[in-house]
């Protein structure tokens, strides 16, 4: 872009040569012309590399932006899963290191205290089995277990969710539809899981759409199914997913990408199924994919009943 102003800037004083040499006399029409010449070409190399520099660094803000975000969503589950069982798990082990220190000690001893010696042994098996219920009740709490439920507005959850690749969609070129039906029910469940399940269906199909230069469409729709319940779908343009990877595309491991991990739609499908919900995909029309999935409403979600 610099390389062509500038070669409009060598034209323009080409043209202010071309009128003033032929005639160098002042207060002529050539001598006004270079003077008018002159201050348009500095005054639009001005204006366009003043312009080119922001566009650069709102171009590389938009992308530090988005990348943070990515990193931020990409870490979101991980790090809760890590700083629960970091904080919950602590107590136990603490416990169970302090009894077997204990139990040397005993044993150690000139004359053993078998009777002591066994009690700190049964209380570091009781720590064992304390932990391992601390484990257990931090897999139902990622279950999406009825003591972490509350009831969620759905077009609010699509709304925060736009927000976060409201860039990405712009930067890429992809047409986003939204399609939210007026008066929906509001839902039963964990706010973060499904703002994560959201997300990442909205994250593949952007990615599916960057490879193509044809259309790119973007439709994220709720609505109400004909049961009743709040059906949401995130639809796009992009490559699709073949017949024969449609039933395997929720396995965990199991990947279209070359740089994935086979784990985000099998953990969206649980965390779904976990909602008493279901979450399928279909062939688009006339190319890409479109995944769908439901949840029961708050007022007849099994907590609540």
């Amino acid at each position: 872009m610099l390389d062509l102003w500038l070669t409009v800037v060598m034209c323009l004083y080409l043209i202010e040569m071309v009128n003033y040499y032929p005639a160098p006399s002042r207060f002529s029409v050539g001598w006004y012309g270079v003077r008018v010449v002159g201050f348009l070409s500095s005054g639009l190399v001005l204006i366009l590399l003043l312009y080119e520099i922001n566009t650069l660094y709102g171009g590389l803000l938009n992308a530090v932006r988005a990348q943070r975000r990515e990193r931020e969503a990409r870490l979101m589950t991980g790090g809760a899963i890590a700083a629960t069982i970091a904080h919950e798990i602590r107590q136990p082990l603490s416990a169970m290191i302090m009894r077997a220190d204990t139990s040397f000690r005993l044993l150690d001893r000139a004359t053993p205290d078998l009777d002591k010696a066994k009690e700190a042994v049964r209380n570091i098996a009781a720590d064992g089995h304390r932990a391992q219920a601390v484990i257990e009740s931090i897999r139902e709490n990622f279950k999406m277990d009825a003591r972490a439920h509350s009831t969620i507005d759905v077009n609010d959850l699509v709304a925060e969710v736009l927000a976060l690749v409201r860039d990405e969609v712009r930067s890429r070129r992809i047409l986003l539809v939204v399609a939210s039906s007026a008066g929906l029910p509001q839902i039963m469940g964990d706010r973060i899981p499904l703002l994560q399940v959201l997300l990442n269906l909205i994250t593949n199909a952007i990615e599916a759409m960057a490879a193509r230069d044809g259309p790119r469409l973007l439709c994220v729709r709720s609505e109400i199914a004909d049961d009743g319940r709040v059906l949401m779908s995130v639809a796009d343009t992009g490559t699709g997913i073949s017949s024969q990877d449609t039933e395997r595309i929720f396995n965990p491991l199991f990947t279209t990408k070359s740089d994935g991990m086979g784990m985000g739609l099998s953990i969206c499908r649980s965390i779904i199924e976990a909602h008493n919900g279901q979450l399928l995909v279909t062939p688009n029309n006339p190319q890409g994919a479109v995944f769908r999935f439901s949840l029961c409403p708050a007022t007849t979600h099994p907590a609540l009943s």
